[in-house]
């Protein structure tokens, strides 16, 4: 598991656990942001329990969760939570198999570290930050 995926999953439990203390937590399991894989883990996942109210995507692998809870007949009827627009979110939103996607922003993320570097490079004085990395937070709703 990486750096973000880790600080994504503490920060997760420790929500979890003071506002919603009742709640059982299962996993982490590990896709490795792998489609296949992805989808394999969640098909089984569902499969062994139908109780399950919800499920929270740290990675990739997003095209393989939504398969996976399209192909069980579950897609709508839990809560799902993924990160990243991209195409199979912003499918998944649109079909109700996602209900929420956390876009950290990957584009303002890449141009701050290119800026960064460049800096770095040529030794130039330059804020850490020239501008702020918006969070967007994406329902079917509010989808572009």
């Amino acid at each position: 598991m990486c750096a973000t995926t880790s600080k994504r999953l503490e920060g997760f439990r420790q929500i979890l656990s003071a506002d919603f203390s009742n709640i059982e937590l299962l996993g982490p399991f590990e896709g490795h942001d792998e489609r296949g894989e992805t989808e394999a883990l969640v098909s089984k996942l569902l499969a062994e329990h139908p109780k399950l109210s919800g499920i929270y995507n740290l990675g990739a692998g997003n095209a393989g969760l939504v398969a996976a809870l399209k192909n069980s007949g579950r897609a709508g009827k839990l809560r799902v939570i993924a990160h990243e627009l991209t195409a199979p979110t912003r499918e998944g939103l649109r079909s109700g198999a996602i209900d929420v996607v956390l876009d950290q922003n990957p584009d303002g993320e890449i141009r701050e570290a290119i800026a960064a570097a460049r800096s770095l490079a040529l030794g130039t004085a330059r804020h850490v930050a020239t501008d702020p990395i918006e969070i967007g937070i994406f329902l079917r709703d509010n989808l572009r």
